[in-house]
């Protein structure tokens, strides 16, 4: 029983460095890499018929 307690315990530890190195890259894309405010001028809008021009 001593020889699976083993594998085991190194899997699971792989499992956790694996979920905390993806949580610590998801921080760093959403704290630092992500662009500014959603309503920012820098989003670029249709022109104003140019929807409709195309759904005809």
């Amino acid at each position: 029983m001593a020889q699976q307690q083993k594998p085991a315990s190194g899997m699971m530890l792989f499992v956790a460095i694996i979920l905390i190195a993806a949580l610590g890259l998801g921080a760093l894309y959403f704290f630092v890499l992500t662009p500014g405010d959603p309503d920012s001028n820098t989003i670029q809008r249709p022109q104003e018929g140019t929807l409709e021009q195309h759904t005809r």
